[in-house]
């Protein structure tokens, strides 16, 4: 169920669907939106351990919310978020021409990885091309994951998946997004990794991946800033909402910032974050 501060919120929504990603980048830097950088060395952690563990070298990675493709732009590359930024906003920015072009070429030169493939998924069809135009992603799946079910090439998307992550759905996507996503890649037993903004409960998500026999961790050192406040009626209705569901909210009580849990979600032995099963399976 979605909290009430959903209504009061920032809403991102008139930037999501466009053609271009230019109002998205404008809106998300107003609020200083940190989220994906900060979350991307935590993701390059676990993505190491991942491999370790499974005896892997090429990952597919499903990214749940994956709007114009950051996440994926900025673990495939050594780009930070600043650089996207500037790339964008800036007026000399390689980005910043709406000509495809252009962002194809500048994606090609920085040398994105191919040993990270990425299948995005978000209800913002437009977002989506974009992102699969540029090369960021393998495959899209422009869907509202709450109100339909996937189809079959959907699914086939998103069969053998490594690693599902997400770093700003969760209070737009439920667990029915999660359980259609997961039950689509079920069978190569994916972990599950997202940040989740406060104060929306991730209760209901970690209920239904425990279905898939997943055990879901919060990891409190993997806590990371999200983005500014927008106003101080936003900010009374999530400090409010904190408090009525305990969650802890020093930090945004006095940075000015919401913060983001971190959860992780895996088969019984694998994850047992704070520490990973990496000792024991380098015993092996």
């Amino acid at each position: 169920m979605r909290s009430s501060v959903q209504w009061v919120k920032h809403d991102f929504s008139g930037a999501y669907n466009r053609k271009w990603p230019h109002a998205y980048f404008r809106a998300h830097l107003a609020l200083d939106y940190t989220i994906p950088d900060r979350a991307k060395p935590v993701f390059e952690r676990i993505f190491a351990d991942y491999r370790r563990l499974r005896n892997k070298t090429e990952l597919k990675i499903v990214d749940i919310g994956c709007s114009y493709g950051v996440n994926a732009a900025l673990l495939r590359s050594d780009l930070d978020l600043d650089d996207l930024y500037a790339e964008y906003l800036g007026s000399s920015g390689s980005l910043s021409r709406r000509l495809d072009i252009e962002h194809s070429a500048f994606f090609h030169s920085c040398g994105l990885r191919d040993d990270i493939r990425f299948v995005g998924v978000d209800p913002s069809f437009r977002a989506v091309r974009y992102a699969r135009n540029q090369g960021l992603l393998e495959g899209g799946i422009p869907a509202d994951l709450e109100a339909r079910d996937l189809t079959v090439k959907e699914r086939c998307a998103l069969a053998d998946a490594d690693i599902i992550i997400s770093t700003g759905c969760v209070g737009y996507a439920t667990e029915r997004t999660f359980a259609r996503v997961y039950k689509a890649s079920a069978a190569s037993r994916p972990w599950v990794v997202v940040f989740a903004m406060h104060p929306f409960s991730y209760d209901d998500i970690a209920t239904t991946l425990r279905e898939f026999a997943l055990e879901t961790r919060l990891v409190d050192r993997f806590r990371q800033r999200q983005r500014r406040f927008s106003t101080t009626t936003e900010r009374q209705a999530i400090l409010t909402a904190m408090a009525e569901l305990g969650i802890e909210d020093r930090l945004e009580r006095t940075t000015g910032y919401v913060y983001a849990s971190c959860y992780i979600s895996a088969p019984p032995g694998e994850v047992l974050y704070g520490r990973t099963l990496i000792s024991a399976a380098k015993s092996q």
